[in-house]
Formats: C-alpha cells, sequence, structure tokens
C-alpha cells in the first residue's frame, strides 16, 4: 500500500497544487529503491486522465467533479492498474480500498463497489461510444478538445492524428556533450565502456542519444560535467545562434541555465554572456549548471524581459529568446500541461512573447542576431510571432536550412517539438 499512498499523493500535487511530474518523481526517488511501477502509474494516469475518467462516468452514480478529490484519484489508479497494466485481481482492489480508509473512510465501500463492477464488466465499460471524431479523439488520447481542435487548425487533421498517435510512446534520451571538457567519441567510448546504448544524433553534432539512461545523472562523467542531458531539438537552437567567439550574448529568458551553458560552451567560455530570468527562485538551478560544467565569464540577474532597459539598448552581438510558452511541444514528457493550459493562455503568451521580442530587437546591434524559439506547437505562438518580426524594417530572416524558419515535432524527428528562426538586424 506504501507505493500506492505514494502515488495518490505525488498526483494530488501534480493535479491539484500545480507541482511539476518531473520534480514529484525526483523527489520520490530519493525515498524509495525501486520507483519504476511508481513513475509508471502516476505518469500513466496523467497520460490516460480523460480516458479514465470517462470510464469512471460510466461506473458511478456520483459525477466526477463531485468526487472527494483523493477518492477520484484512487478510483483512476485503479481503473488505470486494471485496464493498462492487467492487474485484474481482487488484492489490488483491497489495497486501494485500505487507502480510502485513510482518506476517506465513508467511501471505502463505494471504491471497492467501483473497481469490483469494472473488474467484471471491463470490455464494455473500457468502449468509447462517441461517433464525433475529435470529441472521440479526445477521450482516446486524453487530449482536451481545444488542443485538437487548435492543432488541426494549425496543421491539419493528418499531422495532428500523428502527433496524438506519438504520444505516450518510450522517448529516446538525448545527452550534449561539454566541447570544453571532451570530445564527442570519447564520451561516446567512455559510455559504452559503462554498458550504455548510445548512438550518434541525427539533428545535432553535440548530441547522443542514449538507449539505456538508468542512473545516467549518477555516472562520474555526469558529475565531471563532460555532458549535460538535454533534448536535441533544445541543442539545436542554440547552434543556430551560433554564437562567435569574445561576443556579448543576452540569453534573455534562460533559466535553467541549460542553453546558456551551451553558449557558453561554443565560445569556449571567451564571451560575455547574461543570462536572465524573471524567477528568482530558479536562478540557483542556472546557476548549478555554471559550476558543474565549469563555465566563466556568465553573469545571472533577474529582471522583467517585458520591461525595457535602457542601459542594454543595442548592446548585444546575440540574443536568444527562448520564451516562456504553452510547452505543448513537451506534453509527452510533462503530461500534466494538457490539463493546465487553456486556448486564453496560448493567446496571453503570444502576447508576452511579443512584448519581449520588442525589447529584445532594441537591445541588438546593428549587424547583430537573434534566435526566437519555443517548446511549444501551434500557429498562434510560432508562425505569427514569425510574421511579427518579419515585419519589422530593420530585421532579415536568415533562413535556415533553406526554411524561415524550423519546426520540430515527437513523431517525425523523436523529439521535443520546437520552433525556431533566426534574424538579423540591418
Amino acid at each position: 500500500m506504501e507505493d500506492f499512498k505514494l502515488i495518490l499523493d505525488g498526483l494530488y500535487r501534480i493535479s491539484y497544487k500545480n507541482e511539476k511530474s518531473t520534480d514529484i518523481i525526483n523527489e520520490i526517488a530519493k525515498k524509495v529503491e525501486d520507483i519504476s511501477y511508481i513513475t509508471k502509474n502516476i505518469y500513466g494516469v496523467l497520460e490516460n486522465k480523460l480516458y479514465l475518467e470517462y470510464i469512471l462516468a460510466k461506473l458511478s452514480k456520483i459525477k466526477v467533479k463531485k468526487l472527494d478529490k483523493k477518492v477520484k484519484l484512487i478510483l483512476l489508479i485503479g481503473i488505470y492498474n486494471i485496464h493498462f497494466l492487467d492487474r485484474k485481481n481482487y488484492a489490488i482492489v483491497n489495497e486501494l480500498v485500505n487507502l480510502t480508509k485513510k482518506v476517506s473512510f465513508k467511501s471505502k465501500s463505494f471504491v471497492n463497489a467501483i473497481l469490483r463492477s469494472y473488474i467484471r464488466d471491463e470490455k464494455n465499460l473500457s468502449k468509447i461510444n462517441i461517433e464525433n471524431d475529435e470529441e472521440f479523439n479526445s477521450i482516446k488520447y486524453s487530449m482536451p478538445l481545444w488542443i485538437i481542435k487548435y492543432l488541426n487548425d494549425s496543421y491539419g487533421k493528418d499531422y495532428t492524428q500523428k502527433f496524438l498517435d506519438s504520444l505516450n510512446k518510450e522517448r529516446k534520451l538525448s545527452i550534449r556533450i561539454n566541447k570544453t571538457k571532451i570530445t564527442r567519441e570519447k564520451l561516446k567510448n567512455l559510455l559504452e565502456d559503462k554498458g550504455y546504448i548510445v548512438e550518434d544524433s541525427l539533428i545535432s553534432t553535440l548530441s547522443l542519444v542514449i538507449k539505456n539512461p538508468k542512473s545516467l545523472a549518477s555516472t562520474e562523467e555526469f558529475k565531471k560535467g563532460f555532458f549535460t542531458i538535454q533534448s536535441e531539438a533544445s541543442i539545436k537552437v542554440c547552434e543556430i545562434l551560433n554564437p562567435k567567439k569574445n561576443s556579448n550574448i543576452l540569453d534573455i529568458c534562460a533559466a535553467p541555465g541549460t542553453k546558456t551553458s551551451l553558449l557558453a560552451e561554443l565560445c569556449d567560455n571567451s564571451s560575455k554572456i547574461i543570462a536572465n530570468d524573471i524567477s528568482f527562485n530558479k536562478l540557483s538551478k542556472i546557476n548549478e549548471n555554471i559550476k558543474r560544467l565549469g563555465l566563466k565569464n556568465i553573469e545571472i540577474t533577474n529582471f522583467d524581459a517585458s520591461i525595457l532597459k535602457e542601459e542594454y539598448k543595442e548592446k548585444f552581438d546575440y540574443i536568444l529568446c527562448d520564451l516562456p510558452c504553452s510547452g505543448l511541444g513537451v506534453m509527452d514528457r510533462k503530461p500534466e500541461i494538457r490539463y493546465n493550459r487553456t486556448m486564453e493562455d496560448v493567446i496571453s503568451l503570444s502576447k508576452l512573447q511579443k512584448n519581449i521580442l520588442d525589447k529584445a530587437f532594441l537591445y541588438l546591434k546593428t549587424g547583430g542576431i537573434l534566435v526566437f524559439s519555443t517548446c511549444t506547437i501551434g500557429s498562434i505562438e510560432n508562425k505569427d510571432n514569425f510574421n511579427y518580426l518579419s515585419k519589422k524594417k530593420r530585421l532579415k530572416n536568415i533562413k535556415i536550412n533553406g526554411k524561415d524558419y524550423l519546426e520540430f515535432n515527437s513523431f517525425e524527428d523523436e523529439t521535443d517539438g520546437f520552433f525556431f528562426t533566426k534574424f538579423e538586424k540591418i
């Protein structure tokens, strides 16, 4: 029952306290030796939440929204285990009923009845009886309807279907080589000697793909700063900015500092970098990355990037605008994002991005380079803001692989959904 208690507490904090799934998993990992079953449950319930609630609605006479929050989560955990993990035994029901006694004693019989009823008639209860394609997909893939409609409008139904089909599949993990300390081939050999299965990235020359990444962050190579865990698309953003040595660089929304550290590595520690973030609490993470990797000439600042700083006008040779976004491109790694965002958020974030881009334009020297990127998908935060930048008379688009902008997606590129575009101030 201890595992189920940790699963319940984790899901409650993610669902109702707005905490991040990755933070919760990392915290639990410090308490238990084997976290695989707990991780599978937390991510499994989040990834299938709307479908599990759909099944629960068939079983419960009380509306799902009116159920006690923790009782509802216990039922979702139970249905997930029965349906997806094939744990169709009454021992698991008894464990969850015992957990319910500690959460809401009066609900123990209710939980027992619901889960036993599901075991008896799982086949019929698991069917999705919806004819509308978008609504059907919303339940099947546990994807809010507004996101499906938004992706259909942005890219078409074929893209959306491929994206939905790619969700919840096991993703490969990629790392970035710290070229100030080691070469890619030498690091690859060191990791292979430890039993890791390593492949070269097809996206970035600075990246390796690790097929069996268990305990990777505990290796001596990680502790010595030979590499950083980072998605291939995220690495590519900095490669596209391509800063030169002895230049002035602004990473305007830098936390947690992963891209900042790469910019320093690309310049062999010779450039002056300002790493800024509005969140004071995140600055320590930037500093932690810098120290572990042995990087220099980085100043950490804490200002609101949407408010003009007069002293920064015409000061920087390179500006990275990896801006706050809805994060729809990383939903497969952070499944709670799909439930924490609205279309109003997308529109509001797009306006914030324009505001920050306006300030960054003023901070850029003539001849300076600006890269705008997001880890989201959809036209409002991406293509619309590319068009916004394109209308500025003193900005010239620099094509990337012959294109005005690049977009990565999980189903074709097997990396985070990412958008980036590059401009020069003229």
